[in-house]
């Protein structure tokens, strides 16, 4: 991956930042780009393959930020092509050194300054090749899947010290030691192939991802891994804009919605939202036209298809055929054990969570394709992806999960993107009642690796960033909001 892309991307957003390099002269050259720029950028020589030269460039970042850290972006990292038969030991020690030890070692060496700063964040440049098999070589893949698990382990582990770890996996990105590879006609053609968006990635489309994961507005995601292997050729600023753009949010009235549609509209989107009360809905309108957002309302009970297609009907008056933005955010829950579950009770689980999702973006397909850079976000739930007691819930939201990702595949070539977002326990109205039992919440902070509920504003900071243009690589991913609570296993401390 690009470091320069990265650097840049963070400076642009006002940190200062320190990097490092074996290239001296390089390094000396983009130092004098970045100054021209403005940008507030240090430097040193460093080769992170040697544990010495690791040790040194952590006591000058140490030295330079007064031994505070809030940022560490683990990007370092080559690849040996070549079949695993005939790798050697040296290939073998080279790759895990540079790839995987260097990571494991700076976060080390980084984790004092990052608890110092008390609000720290690690991101580990991984790849799809950690994900899934790709042939750039089988041990390229393991150094990555084991950054991948190094850290799920560490958000857990360093949760209570405020620092936060998640890995990016980007797909094949235009960079100059990509371009090796997309140099040939055939590979960049299976590449384009294979990739539902039709193309390679761009540098931008992976650091905006790595920015968003250091910002406060990400202060609950961690020990996540995110592929960037779906975007538009936009200016910096744009790229960070959802002004001029057009939205759809269901249950926009309270809880998660309220926060959704608030978010969207803040960044500039015009929102439409629909809800089943119309005596709240109303006052929340009159709260948004007072904090003067774009926002229109319409009555919808999401769970009755007539109404389904009413709602858009309405929405493609409004927006003029056109809509850029889709969050499927209503749902519900019925809280009893499956064996009580009557054929009602599943029907109506089923039509609300589910087959709503899927009936309005089928519906909304033709206004999202119109706008040409559509976005989906299905909000969905960690009882998606790890058991919590809602066993046929859960199931409307693992089926959400895979629709969100055939749905990517499937629309990638209309320009339209889908990605799920799965929110652990979170501080709502809807959720105030559960709250009331002393022993509940106990149990879900002990639970989770930070040690709280989420808020409403860090699972809407994610929407809105996933429709963000910045993000016009992401696609078809499922991206937990719960503090490392899914990620989460078990674990004991010794005594001694």
């Amino acid at each position: 991956m690009n470091s320069k892309a990265m650097v840049e991307e963070l400076a642009m957003l006002g940190a200062r930042v320190h990097t490092c390099a074996r290239d001296e002269t390089q390094l000396q050259e983009r130092l004098r780009e970045w100054q021209a720029k403005g940008f507030q950028v240090t430097t040193s020589v460093c080769d992170v393959s040697s544990r010495d030269q690791r040790e040194k460039l952590m006591e000058t970042v140490s030295s330079i930020f007064q031994g505070k850290l809030n940022i560490l972006v683990n990007n370092v990292g080559t690849c040996i092509t070549k079949p695993t038969t005939e790798f050697t030991a040296q290939d073998y020690s080279f790759l895990m050194a540079t790839n995987l030890e260097s990571a494991f070692h700076l976060s080390q060496l980084a984790h004092p300054l990052l608890k110092a700063s008390r609000s720290g964040s690690i991101v580990l440049m991984s790849s799809a090749a950690g994900v899934v098999h790709i042939n750039v070589g089988s041990i390229y893949g393991a150094t990555k899947g084991a950054m991948n698990q190094l850290a799920k382990n560490l958000a857990c582990e360093w949760a209570s010290d405020n620092i936060r770890v998640n890995s990016v996996c980007p797909w094949f990105i235009a960079t100059p030691l990509a371009n090796n590879y997309l140099d040939d006609e055939e590979l960049k053609k299976e590449v384009e192939s294979k990739t539902p968006m039709g193309r390679a990635g761009k540098a931008n489309e992976v650091s905006s991802l790595v920015a968003f994961l250091c910002f406060p507005a990400a202060s609950y995601i961690t020990g996540q891994t995110i592929c960037v292997d779906g975007g538009e050729n936009l200016t910096d600023k744009s790229r960070w804009s959802l002004g001029g753009m057009t939205a759809l949010v269901t249950g926009g009235s309270k809880g998660l919605g309220e926060a959704v549609v608030e978010e969207l509209a803040m960044l500039g989107a015009r929102v439409h939202t629909c809800a089943r009360d119309e005596t709240q809905l109303q006052e929340r309108l009159r709260e948004w036209q007072a904090k003067g957002f774009q926002v229109t309302t319409s009555v919808c009970d999401v769970s009755s298809r007539d109404q389904r297609e009413k709602l858009m009907e309405t929405v493609s008056s409004i927006f003029q055929g056109k809509l850029n933005i889709l969050v499927n955010n209503a749902g519900t829950g019925i809280t009893k054990p499956t064996t009580e579950f009557t054929a009602q009770d599943y029907s109506f689980l089923m039509a609300t969570n589910l087959e709503s999702a899927f009936h309005i973006s089928q519906l909304a397909h033709p206004l999202l394709k119109a706008s040409s850079l559509g976005s989906i976000v299905f909000m969905s739930s960690v009882a998606g992806l790890v058991h919590t007691g809602a066993s046929i819930y859960g199931a409307t939201k693992g089926a959400m999960n895979q629709l969100g990702r055939n749905l990517a595949c499937e629309w990638a070539s209309d320009n339209i993107r889908v990605n799920s977002v799965c929110p652990w326990v979170i501080a709502t109205p809807l959720a105030s009642e559960i709250f009331s039992d002393e022993e509940f919440k106990k149990a879900v902070e002990s639970k989770t690796p930070m040690g709280r509920v989420g808020k409403a504003n860090e699972v809407s900071s994610l929407v809105a960033f996933l429709c963000f243009p910045a993000a016009s690589y992401i696609t078809g991913q499922t991206i937990c909001v719960d503090g490392g609570a899914s990620v989460n296993g078990f674990s004991f401390k010794p005594r001694p």
